[in-house]
C-alpha cells in the first residue's frame, strides 16, 4: 500500500451534507492520524472542530487546516497523560464555545513490552491517555450536555486488540477494553438525557495521515483480512461520523469493529 502524503484540505466526498452544521465537536489527538481524520470528515459534515494535542504547533497547523474547510475551530494543547490536563482541556472548551455537542475521545497511546517489566509510571501514563482521561472528558461533556437541555454524542475508539490482543500490550489492551466497557455503562446513564455513547474499534488501521509507511509491520496482518486490504483513515472516520449524524438517534451503547473482518476467525 503506497502511503500518501497528508493534504492540508482533502477533497469533498459525495457524504459532505453539512447535517452537522451549528454542531461542535471536541476531539481529541485531532493533529495527525486517525483523530486528524476524524475531525476532518467532521467538518466536511458542518461541524466545528476544537482541536487537542499535545504540542502547540501541529494545534495550530490543524486548526488552520480545519478553517480552511469553512468551519469555526479552535486550538487547545494538552497532555492527556495528566488526569488534571483532561479537566483542564474540558473547562477550556466549555469556556470558547458556546454549546458542546460532539465528544470524541480518539488520542490514545501504547508503550510496548511484557507484561512482568511495566513500571509505575508507564501503567499510569496507558492508563491515563487510553482511559482515565476519556472518563473525565466525558463526565464534563455530559454534565455540560444535561445542563443545556440534553442531547449529545459521545464516541469512544477503542482497539481490536481489547478482542484479540496484541503482542506485548497488556495494559493498553487493558485499558482500551475498560473504555468499552465504559462506553456501555455511559450510554445507559445518559440516554434518559438524549446523549448516545457508542465506541469505535479500529482494526489494521496502515494508512494514518502523519504516521511513518511501514508495509513490513503490516505483512502479517493483511495476510489475515479477509477483505483483502488494511484499514484507512477514513473508515474510522466513516463509523464515527455515523455515530454523529442524525441517523443513528437510535443507537447507544455500541460497539463497531471496523476491522475488515480480521477478527472472524481462528489463524491456523
Amino acid at each position: 500500500m503506497n502511503q500518501s502524503s497528508h493534504p492540508e484540505v482533502p477533497h469533498e466526498g459525495p457524504f459532505s451534507t453539512q447535517r452537522l452544521a451549528g454542531k461542535t465537536a471536541l476531539v481529541t489527538g485531532s493533529t495527525r492520524g486517525l483523530g486528524r481524520t476524524i475531525a476532518e470528515w467532521l467538518a466536511r459534515e458542518g461541524a466545528n472542530i476544537v482541536v487537542s494535542g499535545r504540542d502547540r504547533d501541529p494545534v495550530a497547523a490543524s486548526v488552520a487546516a480545519m478553517r480552511r474547510l469553512g468551519v469555526e475551530a479552535w486550538g487547545i494543547t494538552a497532555d492527556l497523560a495528566q488526569s488534571s490536563e483532561a479537566r483542564r482541556l474540558a473547562t477550556e472548551t466549555l469556556r470558547l464555545i458556546p454549546r458542546l455537542d460532539i465528544l470524541v475521545n480518539n488520542a490514545g497511546m501504547s508503550i510496548r513490552g511484557h507484561f512482568w517489566d511495566v513500571s509505575d509510571e508507564e501503567w499510569d501514563e496507558q492508563v491515563n491517555v487510553n482511559f482515565r482521561s476519556p472518563f473525565v472528558l466525558a463526565q464534563h461533556a455530559a454534565r455540560h450536555m444535561i445542563a443545556r437541555g440534553g442531547g449529545g454524542r459521545i464516541v469512544n475508539i477503542s482497539t481490536i486488540g481489547a478482542h484479540a490482543v496484541h503482542t506485548d500490550r497488556a495494559v493498553y489492551d487493558s485499558a482500551k477494553g475498560a473504555v468499552e466497557v465504559m462506553t456501555k455503562t455511559m450510554a445507559y446513564e445518559l440516554a434518559p438525557y438524549g446523549i448516545q455513547v457508542n465506541c469505535v474499534v479500529p482494526g489494521a488501521i496502515a494508512d494514518r495521515p502523519g504516521a511513518p509507511h511501514q508495509p513490513d509491520l503490516w505483512a502479517g496482518a493483511l495476510r489475515n483480512i479477509p477483505s483483502g486490504r488494511l484499514g484507512r483513515a477514513e473508515d474510522i472516520a466513516n463509523a464515527v461520523r455515523f455515530f454523529c449524524l442524525p441517523e443513528s438517534d437510535f443507537v447507544t451503547g455500541q460497539t463497531l469493529l471496523v476491522d475488515g473482518g480480521h477478527g472472524l476467525y481462528l489463524h491456523e
